[in-house]
């Protein structure tokens, strides 16, 4: 079963290099004579290369921070005043716009900041890179009209369930709050909870943490 799935996601990472390269070369082809004169950089459409080329950064490891740093308040989750009376039964995607007190998403950082993570084993980080960029060709592939987001959140269910400590989840968290930002469905889809986004605990140090310098997504 494995074998068939490594095969699959095999193939959709193939597709997302060939794609990469068309992108590049529908961005390089020279504007025709009759066209207006050229746009400002601002306002060039976005490229699937340029959006897979955005994508790098959540393989990218966060530097680690020179010294343990205090959190300003700024970065504090919202709080979330006690309901008067019982709610209704919210949907996945409300449920992720009211998000219950202490929750804490990837989106709530403000600039740099620093956050703990516990470092894995030589052998549990060579298995976590092999399976993080799975789950960023999945991210883009899921963009395209017709795939979901099913290879990613395989990729995804993985690094929760072995290395929830580590800096490989808080790159999963970021990645499913992106996606329920495009359409609400994703969060019923996929299963995506306040708590699954939930990055609190990485806030503070704990035992085996090593602090790391972490960014909003770009």
């Amino acid at each position: 079963m494995n074998s068939i799935w490594l095969k699959i996601a095999g193939a959709a990472v193939v597709a997302v290099v060939v794609l990469v390269v068309v992108g590049r070369f529908k961005s390089d082809k020279p504007a025709a004579s009759s066209a207006p004169s050229e746009p400002r950089q601002s306002e060039k459409p976005k490229t699937f290369y340029d959006m897979a080329d955005r994508d790098k950064q959540f393989n990218e490891a966060p530097k680690p921070a020179a010294a343990p740093a205090p959190q300003p308040d700024a970065q504090k989750p919202p709080e979330t005043p006690a309901p008067a009376q019982p709610p209704a039964e919210l949907t996945p995607a409300q449920a992720l716009r009211q998000r219950p007190p202490g929750i804490m998403y990837p989106s709530d950082l403000q600039g740099k900041t620093t956050l703990y993570f516990v470092p894995l084993e030589e052998e549990d980080d060579i298995q976590a890179q092999q399976i993080l960029p799975y789950a960023t060709a999945g991210r883009s592939i899921g963009r395209l009209p017709g795939p979901q987001y099913g290879l990613m959140m395989r990729a995804i269910e993985q690094i929760e369930q072995r290395w929830p400590e580590s800096w490989y989840c808080f790159r999963a968290k970021q990645m499913m709050e992106e996606i329920t930002q495009y359409q609400d469905r994703y969060a019923a889809m996929y299963r995506i909870t306040p708590q699954r986004l939930d990055i609190s605990k990485f806030m503070k140090p704990r035992r085996g943490t090593e602090p790391r310098e972490v960014e909003p997504i770009r």
